[in-house]
């Protein structure tokens, strides 16, 4: 499993392959990650990865290897901008999360002509959304029982997005 000692090595992103595909799905079934996000299918992984509108970003460091992974989708929508659809680490909760997220911003509005990165996030993963408030994202709405978790209970999701201007200040 990776180390966290070397925070300070910079947190490089590589665009995904399907070769990527049992890292990202072993990642996105980390213990407690069935709350945090979504688990896919290597098939749905697998059309989600051939479509145009999708980029799936692999972070690794020279010392650790891989860390995580993360998945755009749309890539660049003309009116709402790049949607981060998914973001996992491992191992969560050492501060890799706010180094790729870093990394991320700078990837895409460095490669893609979008102003606007976005995301929803659970409500009660109040980790990520002070993550996601520390990189400078801001909430702009809720969506009210907006997803059906495993155990059938429904969550609430809020928006959050930062824009190019607010990246670039």
């Amino acid at each position: 499993m990776p180390g966290c000692e070397s925070v300070r090595e910079p947190m490089r992103l590589r665009v995904g392959v399907a070769e990527d595909l049992p890292f990202v799905m072993a990642t996105e079934r980390l213990p407690g990650h069935e709350r945090l996000t979504a688990q896919w299918s290597l098939e749905a992984h697998r059309q989600a990865l051939a479509q145009d509108d999708t980029r799936y970003l692999l972070a690794h460091r020279p010392r650790d290897g891989e860390v995580g992974f993360v998945i755009l989708q749309p890539v660049a929508d003309r009116h709402e901008g790049t949607k981060l659809k998914r973001i996992c680490v491992n191992p969560p909760g050492q501060g890799l999360g706010a180094l790729v997220l870093r990394a991320l911003m700078d990837w895409v509005f460095v490669t893609l002509p979008t102003d606007r990165l976005w995301l929803d996030v659970f409500t009660h993963n109040e980790r990520a959304r002070r993550a996601y408030r520390r990189a400078g994202f801001t909430e702009d709405g809720l969506l009210r029982a907006a997803y059906r978790l495993p155990d059938g209970a429904t969550a609430d999701r809020v928006i959050m997005s930062v824009l190019r201007s607010e990246w670039s200040a």
